[in-house]
C-alpha cells in the first residue's frame, strides 16, 4: 500500500525551488557584467520603445477627442425638444442654466443660437465680392470662454470682448490663407476688414471682423462668431437657445452621472455626451488603436527574440556546467528553471530601467513641452490597464525566453554535453 506524503513533496518542491535559486544566482554573479547590463539596456529599451509609441498615440487620439470637446461639442450637449413635436429652440435658457450649473461636476455652461448665412467680402473695393456659406453661431463671449476654447486659437485679432453688435469672429477655413487648403474661402479676410452676412431670413448686416481663429479639425474651422445680443436681434427672440454646452469636471462626478442628472432637470430635451457626438470619428481613433497594438506586439516580439537569443547563447556557453549538474543528480527541470529566472531578472531590471525613464523623464518632458499641433498638444498619455499590460507581456515573453532554450540544452544527453 503507497501512502501519499504531502509535506514531504512539498519540501522536494521547495528543495528545487531553493536549489533553482542558488544555481540562478551563481551564474549571474559569474557571468559577464557587461553583457548582463547590454541586455538589461536592450529590454529597457524595448519597453521604452513599447510605451512610447502607444502613448504617442494615445496623445494624438486623445489631442484630437480633447480638441473637439475643447472647441465645438464640450462634456454634454444639450439640444432642443424633438418629441412629441419638434421646436427650433430651448426656451427660458438661463433659468435652465442656472439650475444646470448647480448639479455636481458641472463647471460651466453657454448658450448658442445657431444660424446660417452667406458671408461676402470685397477685398479690393471695386464691388467684385467673394462669398462663402457658413454657420453663423450667437455666443455670450464671457460665459464661451468657460467652456469652450475657440478664444486661445487666435490667429489675428481678438475674440469677442462683449455684447458689441457689428462685431464677427471668423474661422480660418472662411477667410483663406493661414497655411490651409486651397478651398472655397473669402480670398484673405483679415481682423479689421468689413464683411456683409445675408442670413437666411433675408436680414443684412454688416460687421468688422474683430478677429480670426485657426482651429483645423472637423467643421470647426468653418464658423463664424457673433454675439447673442446680435443672434437674438436678428431672430427676433430672447431668452433662448439652439444649443446649451455643458463644460464638466469628472474628478467631481462621473460623466454618466452628470448626464443622468441633467435629464432629470430637462427630461424632454435632447442630452448627449461628447463621446456620442463623436461617435462618427470612432473608425479613425480605432484605426489609431489598432496601430499602437501592431506596434506594442511588434515589439514584445523584438524583446523576446533579444533575450532568447541571448539566453540560448548563455545556455549554450555553459553546456557543460548543465552537463556536470545533471551528472552529479540535479534534475533537468531545476536547471530549466534557474535559467527562467535568470530570464525574469533581466526582464525585471530592464522593465524597471525603462518604466524610470518613461515616467520620470520622458513623459514630464512631454507634459511640459507637448507637441504642438493644430489639432492641439500632443503628450503621452497611459492607462493603467496599458503599462500593466507591457510590463505583464515583456514577463512572460521573458519566462518563454528563458524556458525554451534552456529545455533545449538541458535535455541533451549527459556525455554531449559534458564533451561540448
Amino acid at each position: 500500500m503507497v501512502v501519499y506524503d504531502g509535506d514531504m513533496a512539498s519540501s522536494r518542491v521547495t528543495a528545487s525551488i531553493r536549489t533553482a535559486w542558488f544555481i540562478a544566482i551563481a551564474s549571474l554573479k559569474k557571468g559577464s557584467r557587461s553583457t548582463a547590463a547590454l541586455l538589461i539596456f536592450i529590454l529597457a529599451l524595448s519597453f521604452i520603445n513599447l510605451m512610447f509609441i502607444s502613448g504617442i498615440l494615445s496623445g494624438f487620439t486623445h489631442g484630437i477627442v480633447q480638441n473637439l470637446v475643447n472647441t465645438y461639442t464640450s462634456h454634454i450637449t444639450i439640444d432642443p425638444q424633438e418629441v412629441p413635436r419638434p421646436k427650433m429652440y430651448i426656451p427660458n435658457q438661463e433659468d435652465l442654466r442656472a439650475r444646470i450649473a448647480a448639479v455636481p461636476g458641472v463647471v460651466a455652461t453657454a448658450r448658442h443660437y445657431a444660424l446660417s448665412g452667406v458671408i461676402s467680402y470685397d477685398k479690393d473695393k471695386k464691388g467684385i465680392y467673394k462669398t462663402v456659406s457658413a454657420p453663423v453661431i450667437g455666443v455670450d463671449p464671457a460665459q464661451e470662454r468657460k467652456v469652450t476654447t475657440i478664444a486661445n486659437y487666435m490667429v489675428d485679432g481678438s475674440y469677442l470682448d462683449g455684447l458689441k453688435n457689428n462685431e464677427i469672429v471668423l474661422g480660418a477655413g472662411l477667410t483663406g490663407g493661414y497655411g490651409l487648403p486651397e478651398a472655397t474661402d473669402l480670398g484673405g479676410v483679415r481682423a479689421g476688414d468689413k464683411v456683409t452676412v445675408a442670413y437666411s431670413n433675408g436680414i443684412v448686416h454688416t460687421y468688422t471682423v474683430k478677429g480670426i481663429y485657426l482651429v483645423v479639425i472637423g467643421s470647426v474651422a468653418n464658423l463664424a462668431f457673433i454675439s447673442s445680443r446680435e443672434a437674438e436681434s436678428i431672430l427676433s427672440e430672447y431668452d433662448k437657445a439652439s444649443k446649451i454646452l455643458v463644460r464638466a469636471d469628472f474628478s467631481r462626478s462621473p460623466l454618466a452621472t452628470i448626464k443622468a442628472n441633467i435629464e432629470q432637470i430637462v427630461p424632454k430635451l435632447r442630452v448627449r455626451t461628447y463621446k456620442q457626438l463623436l461617435a462618427l470619428i470612432g473608425p479613425i481613433l480605432d484605426a489609431f488603436d489598432l496601430i499602437s497594438y501592431i506596434v506594442t506586439v511588434i515589439s514584445i516580439i523584438v524583446a523576446a527574440i533579444t533575450l532568447f537569443v541571448l539566453i540560448y547563447i548563455n545556455a549554450l556557453s555553459k553546456r557543460r556546467q548543465i552537463g556536470v549538474l545533471r551528472a552529479i543528480g540535479i534534475n533537468e527541470n531545476i536547471i530549466i528553471f534557474s535559467y527562467v529566472i535568470q530570464s525574469l531578472f533581466y526582464v525585471i531590471c530592464g522593465v524597471l530601467l525603462g518604466m524610470v525613464i518613461v515616467f520620470f523623464v520622458l513623459e514630464p518632458y512631454f507634459r511640459a513641452h507637448p507637441i504642438k499641433l493644430p489639432i492641439g498638444d500632443i503628450v503621452l498619455v497611459y492607462t493603467t490597464t496599458r503599462v500593466w499590460g507591457g510590463i505583464i507581456s515583456l514577463l512572460v515573453a521573458g519566462v518563454l525566453a528563458g524556458l525554451i532554450p534552456a529545455y533545449l540544452v538541458a535535455r541533451e544527453e549527459i556525455l554531449k554535453s559534458i564533451w561540448g
